[in-house]
C-alpha cells in the first residue's frame, strides 16, 4: 500500500506523521479530547477546526486518530495510538470491549463516569432546554456497577461450523462471541453458555443469515428476576422446523433450576426488529416474577421492566418523594408499561390511573395491582395523547401526571394538553437528556423546575435516567 506524507508532527520524543492513504482517503491527526458526548464518544477538533468524535477516549487525553469518515461539519475517527492518558482511564474488564457495541465506558473509572453523566445532562439542559442557573442534584450511583442487566437479547452466528452467540461489533451486525458479559446478570451468562454448548451437540441446526434471509436461529432472549432468581428463556427463530426443540428445552430445564419456562418466538421478516408477532410456550411458564422494593411484578416476554432492578428502587423512591402526596391526589402514570411506577407508589393517594397502549402490558398491570392488593390503582388501554384529555375532562381532574415516555420524549400535542388544562404538577422520568431538554424548553414557560435528580441505571454506558419535578407557576 502506498502513502504520501503530508506533514511531520513532533510531540516530545515521538515522531508522528499525518498520513493520507491514497486508496481510501483516510488520514491521521493528533487530536486533543476536550469533551464527551451523549453517545459516549470523546470530542476533539481537527486541524481544520471541524469537530471529530472518537470512541473509547476521555477528555484531557491526546490521541493519534485515524479519520474514518468525514462529513461537511464533523468527522469520526478511531485511536491508533494513545499519546497522553487520563488519570481516570482504567483497564476494561471485558476482553471484547474495544470492539463490542454494548458498553462505551468500561475504560473510565466509575466515579468519573458519574461526573460525565452529570455534565452531559447539564449541557443538554443548558444548550437545548435553555435552562440557566439550574441546580442538578448529585447523581445517584450504583454500589456495584456490574452484572446488573436483567434482560439480554443475544444474536447467533456460526464460526468454523459451530454455533456461537455474543454481541454486535460497534456499528455493524457482525457478532463477536464472548463467554461473560460483565453488565449482564450472572444467571444470564450461565444460561447462555449452557444453551450454546447444548445446541452444538445437535447436528444441522442452522443460524439465520440476514443477507439471504434464511436459517433458523436468530437470537436468544433471556429475562431474569434479580430478586427472585427466576429466568425465562426464549428462542427467537424463523418458522423453519426446529426438530428436537422440546428435547433441548427439557434438558435445559433440568440443567438450570432457575429456569421457569422456555418459549419460542417466530420472526420471518428481513428486519432489525427483534421479536416477531407469534410466540408460544415450549415448557414451563411464560412469565417470571421480580420485586422492586416490596412490590411484586409479573414479567412476560414483552413486558417493559426497568433493566436495572436494584437501581429502579432508588429511581422510584425519587418519584415517590417528588409526588409529596397528602392522601387526596388523583395521579396519572402515562406510559405505564406493566404498572411498575404506579404500583410502586405508597398508597397515600385517592387514585392512580395508568395509561398504556400495549394490551398485554395493561393485562399484566391489572394483575400486578391485584397481587399487591391495590384497589385504587387502575389501568387504561389507549394512546396517551388521547386518554389524558379524557381524564382531564372528568369532574375531578388529575393533580399530578407522571410521564415515563420512550426515548423520543413527549410530543407537542401532549405538552399542549397539560399546559392548557392547568395541571398542577408533573414528574418527568426521562431516559434521554436531549429529548428531555427539548420538552422542558416548552414546559418551563408554564412550570417551575423544582428538582432535577439523575440516577445511574446503566453503568459502563453513557445512558442516564433523570427525574424532574415541575410545578405550575403561580
Amino acid at each position: 500500500m502506498r502513502f504520501f506524507y503530508k506533514e511531520k508532527l513532533i510531540i516530545g520524543e515521538i515522531n508522528i506523521f499525518d498520513i493520507k492513504d491514497k486508496k481510501n482517503g483516510n488520514k491521521k491527526q493528533i487530536i486533543e479530547i476536550d469533551n464527551i458526548t451523549y453517545g459516549g464518544d470523546g470530542i476533539g477538533s481537527l486541524s481544520s477546526g471541524k469537530v471529530i468524535f472518537v470512541p473509547k477516549t476521555i477528555p484531557g487525553e491526546k490521541h493519534l486518530v485515524k479519520i474514518t469518515k468525514e462529513k461537511k461539519n464533523y468527522a469520526y475517527g478511531i485511536t491508533k495510538k494513545t499519546l497522553k492518558k487520563s488519570k481516570s482511564r482504567i483497564n476494561p474488564k471485558c476482553e471484547i470491549f474495544e470492539d463490542c457495541g454494548g458498553c462505551q465506558w468500561q475504560h473510565i473509572n466509575y466515579e468519573k463516569q458519574k461526573d460525565f453523566k452529570e455534565q452531559i445532562l447539564r449541557d443538554s439542559l443548558l444548550k437545548i432546554g435553555k435552562l440557566e442557573k439550574i441546580k442538578i442534584n448529585p447523581i445517584i450511583g450504583s454500589e456495584y456497577p456490574w452484572y446488573y442487566r436483567n434482560k439480554s437479547i443475544i444474536p447467533f452466528t456460526k464460526e468454523a461450523g459451530r454455533i456461537v452467540a455474543g454481541f454486535y461489533k460497534r456499528g455493524t451486525h457482525q457478532v463477536i462471541k464472548n463467554q461473560t458479559c460483565y453488565i449482564q446478570h450472572q444467571l444470564i451468562n450461565r444460561i447462555k453458555r449452557y444453551t450454546i454448548d447444548l445446541l452444538n451437540e445437535y447436528k444441522n441446526i442452522s443460524v439465520y443469515d440476514e443477507n439471504i434471509n434464511k436459517g433458523l436461529l436468530r437470537h436468544l432472549y433471556i429475562r431474569v428476576g434479580t430478586c427472585t432468581n427466576q429466568a425465562l428463556l426464549t428462542f427467537i427463530t424463523t418458522d423453519e422446523r426446529f426438530e428436537k426443540l422440546e428435547e433441548i428445552a427439557d434438558i435445559l430445564m433440568g440443567k438450570i433450576p432457575e429456569l421457569e419456562g422456555i418459549m419460542r418466538n417466530i420472526n420471518n421478516k428481513k428486519t432489525n426488529v427483534i421479536l416477531g408477532n407469534k410466540s408460544h410456550l415450549i415448557t414451563g411458564k411464560d412469565y417470571i416474577y421480580d420485586y422492586i422494593g416490596n412490590r411484586k411484578y409479573k414479567i412476560g416476554l414483552t413486558s417493559f421492566f426497568q433493566i436495572n432492578t436494584l437501581q429502579s428502587e432508588k429511581l422510584y423512591d425519587v418519584v415517590q418523594r417528588y409526588t409529596n402526596m397528602s392522601g387526596n391526589e388523583i395521579i396519572v402514570d402515562a406510559y405505564s408499561g406493566i404498572g411498575s411506577i404506579a404500583i410502586s407508589l405508597k398508597e397515600n393517594y385517592e387514585a392512580v390511573y395508568g395509561i398504556e397502549s400495549n394490551k398485554n402490558a395493561v393485562k399484566d398491570s391489572r394483575y400486578n395491582a391485584a397481587i399487591n392488593e391495590l384497589n385504587n390503582c387502575h389501568f387504561i388501554k389507549g394512546d396517551v395523547k388521547k386518554e389524558i384529555p379524557k381524564l382531564l375532562n372528568k369532574v375531578k381532574k388529575p393533580d399530578i401526571i407522571i410521564f415515563d415516555p420512550p426515548r423520543s420524549g413527549l410530543n407537542k400535542e401532549i405538552l399542549k394538553t397539560v399546559i392548557d388544562h392547568k395541571i398542577k404538577e408533573i414528574i418527568y422520568v426521562s431516559c434521554n437528556p436531549t429529548t428531555l431538554a427539548r420538552d422542558l424548553k416548552i414546559l418551563k414557560e408554564e412550570f417551575e423546575v423544582l428538582n432535577i435528580q439523575p440516577v445511574d441505571m446503566f453503568a459502563q454506558t453513557y445512558h442516564i435516567e433523570t427525574v424532574i419535578q415541575l410545578r405550575r407557576l403561580a
